[in-house]
C-alpha cells in the first residue's frame, strides 16, 4: 500500500510538473505577446467561468471517489448516477454564465471569451468525474499522461494562433479542443482497462445516498472557487483590465506551484478515507509527513522567488508588469499556507468532517470577499495579493485546530521539521540573494538549490535513508 501511494504521487507529481512548466510558457508567451490589456481580458474570462463551473460538479466527484474507494463493486453504478445528474447540472451552469456575464454589461468580445471559456470547464468536469474513478481504483498513471499529453497539444495549437495574430478568442480554443479529446481518451481507457462505461443511468436511491454526503462538499466546492477567483472578477469591476493584467502574472506565477499538494492529495486523499475506518496510526503518519514534505518544497520556493521577483517579471515579462512585483512577494510568501490547506481539507473531508471543513471555507470565503471589496479601492492589485495571503493564512489555521480532534498528531514532529526548513532556507536566501549581486538569477537559483539541498542534509531534515529511498522511487 505505501508504495502504491509513492508511485501514484511520483506519476502525479511528474506529469504535474511538466503539466505547469508548459502552462507556465504558454502564459508567459501570451502575456509578452497581447500586452497588459489583452491579458487582463483573457485572465478575467477563465477566472469568471472556472468559478461556474464548479456547479457542474458540486463535490459528486469528491464522493465519487471516497465512496468508490471504500466499495469497488458499486463504482459503475455510483458514475452512471453521477454522469445523469451532471449532464442536468451542465446545462443550467452555461445557461447561468450566459445569463450573468450579460447582466453585468460585459463588452461583446468578453463576452464571448466567456463563452467558448465555459464549453472547455464542461468538458473538463466531464473528464475530472471519468479520472475520479481512475482515482478510486488507484490508477493514477493515465490521468498523468493526460495532464502532459492535453497541455502539450494546447501550447502548440495556442502558440500557432498566438504568431498567426489570431483574435484571444482562438487562444482560448486551444484549450476547448484539448479538452474534448480528453475526454475521448479518459473514457477510452476507462472501459479498455476496467470495463466500465460512460453511460449516464440515474438511480435514485444512489442519488439520495450520494446527494446527502455531497451537500458539504458542494459548498465547499463553491466556497472554494469563490475564494480563489473573486479577486480577478472584483479587481475586473473595482479597478479595469489592467488591474487584472497585473495581478494575472503574479497570480500565474504563484499558481504554477500548486502541482505540489494537488499532486499529493489525489493519491492521498483515498488513503485517508480508507485509514480512517481501518487504521489510524497510519492515518497520523501520512497526514504528518505529507506536512512535513510540502514544507520542504513550499517554503524555499516561496523564499526564492521572492527575492528574485524584480528579475524574474522584468525579465520574463517586461517593464510593462513592473507593477506586477510587489503582489507576487506576497502572493508567493501565502503559497505556503495554500500548500498546507491542500492535505488538511482533503484529511477533513476523507475523515467526514467535511461539514466543518465547508464551514471553515466558507467563513474564509466571506472574510475574503469583504477584505477585496476594501482593500483593491485603496491599494489596487496590492490589496487583492493582501486578501489572498489573509485567506490562505486563515484556511490553514482553522483547519489545522479541527485534526487533532480525529486522530493523535505529533506537533513536536511539525515544529521541528518547520524549524528545521527554516533554517536550511534561510541559509539559501542568504545564497540567492548573494550571488544574484554579482552574478545573474539563472545562476542564484541553482546555487539556492544546491546550498538548500545541503542544509537539509546537515540539518537531518531529511536522512540519506529517505534520499536512497526517494531515488529508488525516481529511478524506477
Amino acid at each position: 500500500m505505501k508504495t502504491g501511494i509513492a508511485k501514484n504521487a511520483a506519476f502525479m507529481t511528474m506529469a504535474s510538473v511538466g503539466q505547469k512548466l508548459v502552462a507556465f510558457v504558454y502564459f508567459t508567451l501570451i502575456a509578452r505577446h497581447i500586452g497588459v490589456v489583452g491579458t487582463g481580458k483573457y485572465f478575467f474570462a477563465l477566472s469568471f467561468t472556472t468559478i461556474f463551473v464548479v456547479f457542474v460538479d458540486l463535490g459528486l466527484t469528491n464522493v465519487l471517489v471516497r465512496e468508490s474507494a471504500k466499495l469497488k463493486t458499486k463504482i459503475q453504478a455510483y458514475f452512471s448516477t453521477i454522469l445523469s445528474v451532471k449532464i442536468v447540472l451542465a446545462g443550467l451552469s452555461y445557461i447561468g454564465v450566459v445569463v450573468l456575464i450579460n447582466i453585468m454589461g460585459y463588452p461583446v468580445e468578453t463576452r464571448q471569451l466567456v463563452y467558448l471559456s465555459a464549453v472547455t470547464m464542461l468538458f473538463d468536469s466531464l473528464h475530472l468525474s471519468i479520472y475520479g474513478v481512475l482515482r478510486s481504483i488507484g490508477n493514477l498513471k493515465y490521468e498523468a499522461i493526460s495532464i502532459v499529453g492535453s497541455q502539450a497539444i494546447s501550447l502548440v495549437l495556442g502558440t500557432i494562433f498566438l504568431y498567426l495574430d489570431f483574435p484571444i478568442i482562438f487562444l482560448i480554443l486551444a484549450f476547448t479542443i484539448t479538452s474534448f479529446f480528453n475526454v475521448c481518451y479518459a473514457t477510452f481507457v476507462l472501459y479498455k482497462k476496467y470495463q466500465i462505461k460512460l453511460l449516464p443511468k440515474y438511480d435514485p436511491e444512489i442519488f439520495k445516498y450520494i446527494g446527502k454526503i455531497a451537500i458539504p462538499f458542494a459548498l465547499a466546492a463553491i466556497f472554494a472557487r469563490v475564494y480563489s477567483y473573486i479577486d480577478s472578477i472584483l479587481l475586473s469591476k473595482l479597478a479595469g483590465d489592467i488591474a487584472v493584467g497585473w495581478y494575472a502574472i503574479p497570480y500565474k506565477i504563484t499558481y504554477a506551484f500548486q502541482f505540489v499538494p494537488l499532486a499529493l492529495v489525489a493519491t492521498m486523499y483515498p488513503r485517508f478515507s480508507e485509514y480512517f475506518a481501518y487504521d489510524k496510526a497510519k492515518l497520523s503518519f501520512i497526514f504528518e509527513r505529507g506536512i512535513k514534505y510540502l514544507l520542504i518544497i513550499a517554503i524555499p520556493i516561496a523564499v526564492g522567488i521572492a527575492i528574485l521577483s524584480e528579475d524574474i517579471i522584468i525579465k520574463l515579462y517586461t517593464e510593462e508588469y513592473r507593477a506586477s512585483i510587489f503582489p507576487l512577494q506576497i502572493l508567493i510568501t501565502s503559497l505556503i499556507f495554500s500548500y498546507l490547506s491542500f492535505p488538511i481539507g482533503a484529511f477533513l473531508n476523507a475523515c467526514n468532517k467535511q461539514v466543518i471543513q465547508t464551514t471553515i471555507v466558507g467563513v474564509v470565503m466571506v472574510v475574503n470577499i469583504i477584505l477585496n471589496l476594501f482593500l483593491i479601492p485603496h491599494y489596487g492589485i496590492v490589496g487583492a495579493a493582501s486578501a489572498a495571503f489573509i485567506g490562505n493564512l486563515f484556511l490553514t489555521v482553522f483547519g489545522y485546530l479541527v485534526v487533532p480532534k480525529i486522530t493523535k498528531i505529533s506537533h513536536w514532529f511539525i515544529f521541528k521539521s518547520l524549524l528545521q526548513i527554516l533554517l536550511s532556507a534561510g541559509v539559501m536566501g542568504l545564497a540567492v540573494w548573494y550571488t544574484n549581486l554579482y552574478t545573474s538569477f539563472f545562476i542564484a537559483i541553482v546555487a539556492g538549490i544546491v546550498v538548500y539541498a545541503l542544509m537539509l542534509y546537515f540539518t537531518r531534515t531529511v536522512t540519506k535513508s529517505q534520499l536512497t529511498e526517494a531515488f529508488e522511487l525516481v529511478r524506477k
